[in-house]
């Protein structure tokens, strides 16, 4: 058998259809010849190429402009870390519209036909996904109430620019409330509606929103996030909860907390607590486990000997 032509360079590192090799003068039945994997119906790429599933997800959503890419495989694109209970790593989440007379049969691809709004759809790349506070009501058909909060607090969070390189929250709490005003018919929604009441901007992991949510489920008060030692400093430190008025900051370690020098930063930062009368309480992956019980008893009893 004669060996086939090469393909194009602009052919090899991305999906094309058969009129695309007509385009470079190639027969569309080079599209059968074993260097050639089919993606979709109609959409193929090179199989020297080397595709995981994020790379095909983009690749199909690029190639078939009536799709767009959803769901977890949205979250994954921003880099969110789902519950390790839905990591689905090689699952691809790609959406279409209601009208939309092409199905994606694929083993490896969930699709979905939905309604999206233009504002709930972002260009990235080329190729179209959900916006992050569309991903977030789309997972509110999976995700538990506290797992949207979770995930609500992450979207809204200030980010750390030197460390995550972007200086914007991925969405605002009234980007979130404006998605579910103008969504409806979506699986989920009624969750995230109740879940938005409890998204709270300040909590820099999820560990720490469960805390504030295992306090307050337990009939406490809701701290404050990100106490400031000096409200009036600009470069003070800060607890991750806390309840100010009393002088009571909370702390959650996670393990980035227990590499020497950040040890001794958390040291120093609780000695300033300390010496301005602060009571601090501390808490780590084994208060997590247990659900935060002791840790509840704790703030408990450090609010009652506040309070009297």
């Amino acid at each position: 058998m004669r060996r086939p032509r090469e393909l194009p360079v602009e052919l090899q590192n991305h999906a094309f259809t058969r009129e695309d090799l007509t385009g470079w003068q190639l027969h569309e039945e080079r599209a059968r010849r074993r260097d050639v994997f089919r993606l979709a119906h109609g959409v193929f790429v090179s199989a020297a190429s080397q595709w995981d599933s994020l790379m095909t997800a983009k690749e199909l959503a690029r190639a078939l402009p009536d799709c767009w890419i959803s769901h977890f495989t949205a979250a994954r694109v921003y880099a969110w870390e789902p519950p390790r209970r839905l990591r689905e790593e090689d699952t691809i989440h790609l959406s279409q519209s209601r009208e939309s007379n092409r199905r994606i049969r694929r083993p490896e691809v969930i699709s979905h036909r939905q309604s999206a709004y233009d504002q709930d759809l972002l260009t990235m790349g080329g190729v179209r996904i959900t916006s992050p506070a569309r991903t977030w009501l789309d997972l509110a058909s999976v995700l538990t109430e506290t797992e949207l909060i979770c995930f609500g607090d992450h979207l809204v969070r200030t980010p750390y620019p030197a460390f995550e390189g972007r200086t914007e929250p991925f969405a605002t709490l009234s980007e979130l409330r404006e998605t579910l005003t103008r969504v409806s018919g979506v699986q989920g929604r009624r969750r995230a509606l109740s879940a938005l009441e409890q998204v709270r901007v300040g909590a820099d992991s999820g560990a720490e929103t469960r805390l504030r949510l295992a306090l307050v489920d337990a009939g406490l008060p809701e701290p404050a996030l990100q106490v400031p030692l000096d409200p009036r400093g600009l470069r003070t430190r800060c607890a991750d909860l806390g309840y100010p008025e009393l002088k009571i900051a909370i702390q959650y370690e996670g393990l980035t907390h227990f590499t020497p020098e950040q040890a001794k930063a958390d040291q120093r930062r609780d000695n300033a607590f300390l010496e301005q009368g602060w009571i601090v309480l501390r808490f780590n992956d084994r208060d997590y486990a247990q659900g935060f019980a002791s840790a509840v008893q704790q703030v408990r009893g450090a609010l009652s000997h506040r309070s009297s």
